[in-house]
C-alpha cells in the first residue's frame, strides 16, 4: 500500500519544477482565500497593468520608443480613471440613492395592489391568503431594513478603505507596468533553472487570457454603450446605473445577463406598466443580449478562451463559493490555467 502510494507520488512529481510548483499553487491558494480582501488593490493593479502592458507593447511595436510608450499608456490610464470617477461613478451613485428612496413608494403602491385581488380576483386568491402572503413580505422587508442599515454602517465604516485603495491604485499600476520585468524577474528568481513546463503553461495562459482580457474590456463597453443608446431612447430612469449593470455583467459568463435582466425588467415595469412600450424595451433588450452572445462573443473571442460552456458554468459555481467576488471574476482564468497546467505537466495520470 506504501509503495504504491510512494509510486503514485513520483508519478505526479516527476522533477523539481512540478514539486516547486505545486507549492507555489497551494500557496496562492491559502493566501487568496484567506487574505484576499486585504489584496484587493493589488489584484485590481495587477489586472489594469496586465491589460495596460498589450496596449504599451503595441505602441512598441510601431517604433515609439519604450519610455514614450509608457507615458502614453499610464496616461491614458490617468484619464480614463479620472473621466470615470469624476463623470461616471457620482452618476451611478445619485441614481443608486435614488432608486433606494424610490423603494418605499414602490412597496406601498404593491401593497395596495396586492390588498385589491381578492375582490377582483376572487376565485384565484382568498383575503386570508393575501393576508399570510403580506405578513410574510412584512416579516421578510424588516429584516431586510435591519440588513440595510447595518450595510449603511459597515460601507461607512469602509469609505477610509476604498479612498486609500483609490489612491493606491494608480500608485500600484504605476510600479506593476514600469517595472514589470524586474518583478517578473524576481518572482522566475525562486523557481527552479529547468522550468520547460512552466513555460509551456505561460506561452498556452498569456496568449489566451490577453485575447480575453482585451476581449472582455471591448465587450463591457460595447454592450454598455448600446444599452445606454436603448434605455435613453425609451426615456427609461437609471439609465447610467442600468447601464453599467448591462455592461459589467458580461463578467458573468451566461449567468450575468440572466441576472441584470430582473432589475431592467423591474425598473421598466414599474414605469410603463404591461404597455407596448414595456414590451418592445424588453424586445429590443433582449435582442441586444442575443446579438452579444451570437455575433459579438464569437467575432472578440475566437481565438481566446477555449473552454465548453459547462465547463465555465462549474468553474463560476466553484470558484463563487470559494472565493466569492473574485472567485467568480477569475473564474474562466483559475478554468484556464488549470487546462494550462493539465496539458504542461510532464506526466499525467493516465498510463
Amino acid at each position: 500500500m506504501l509503495e504504491d502510494i510512494n509510486n503514485l507520488f513520483k508519478k505526479i512529481f516527476s522533477n523539481e519544477e512540478t514539486l516547486v510548483f505545486s507549492l507555489l499553487l497551494l500557496s496562492a491558494f491559502f493566501v487568496l482565500f484567506f487574505l484576499g480582501g486585504i489584496l484587493t488593490p493589488f489584484l485590481i493593479s495587477i489586472i489594469f497593468a496586465y491589460l495596460l502592458v498589450g496596449m504599451q507593447t503595441r505602441l512598441e511595436s510601431f517604433g515609439i520608443k519604450s519610455i514614450i510608450a509608457f507615458l502614453i499608456t499610464y496616461g491614458f490610464f490617468l484619464l480614463l480613471g479620472v473621466a470615470l470617477m469624476v463623470w461616471l461613478a457620482p452618476l451611478v451613485y445619485q441614481q443608486l440613492q435614488s432608486i433606494v428612496l424610490e423603494v418605499p413608494k414602490w412597496l406601498n403602491s404593491f401593497l395596495i395592489f396586492a390588498q385589491d385581488i381578492p375582490a377582483k380576483y376572487p376565485d384565484l386568491v382568498s383575503s386570508d391568503q393575501i393576508t399570510v402572503f403580506l405578513e410574510t413580505l412584512s416579516g421578510q422587508i424588516t429584516t431586510l431594513s435591519q440588513d440595510f442599515v447595518k450595510a449603511g454602517i459597515t460601507g461607512i465604516q469602509s469609505t477610509v478603505t476604498v479612498a486609500i485603495n483609490l489612491v493606491l491604485l494608480p500608485i500600484l499600476v504605476f510600479f506593476f507596468l514600469f517595472d514589470r520585468k524586474e518583478i517578473i524577474s524576481g518572482l522566475l528568481s525562486i523557481l527552479p533553472a529547468e522550468r520547460m513546463m512552466l513555460k509551456n503553461i505561460w506561452i498556452e495562459m498569456d496568449g489566451q487570457l490577453s485575447n480575453y482580457a482585451r476581449g472582455k474590456a471591448i465587450e463591457i463597453v460595447i454592450v454598455g454603450s448600446l444599452a445606454a443608446m436603448i434605455f435613453l431612447y425609451f426615456g427609461l430612469e437609471y439609465v447610467a446605473l442600468l447601464s453599467v449593470l448591462v455592461g459589467f455583467s458580461v463578467l458573468i459568463p451566461y449567468l450575468g445577463a440572466f441576472i441584470v435582466t430582473i432589475p431592467v425588467a423591474i425598473i421598466g415595469l414599474l414605469q410603463f406598466n404591461l404597455t407596448f412600450d414595456f414590451w418592445l424595451l424588453m424586445g429590443s433588450y433582449l435582442a441586444l443580449q442575443i446579438l452579444d452572445g451570437n455575433l459579438l462573443v464569437p467575432i472578440l473571442f475566437s481565438d481566446a478562451v477555449k473552454l465548453h460552456p459547462v465547463m465555465i458554468i462549474l468553474a463560476v459555481f466553484v470558484f463563487g463559493s470559494l472565493f466569492g467576488f473574485w472567485g467568480v471574476f477569475f473564474a474562466i482564468p483559475i478554468a484556464t490555467l488549470i487546462k494550462a497546467i493539465w496539458n504542461a505537466w510532464p506526466e499525467k495520470l493516465v498510463d
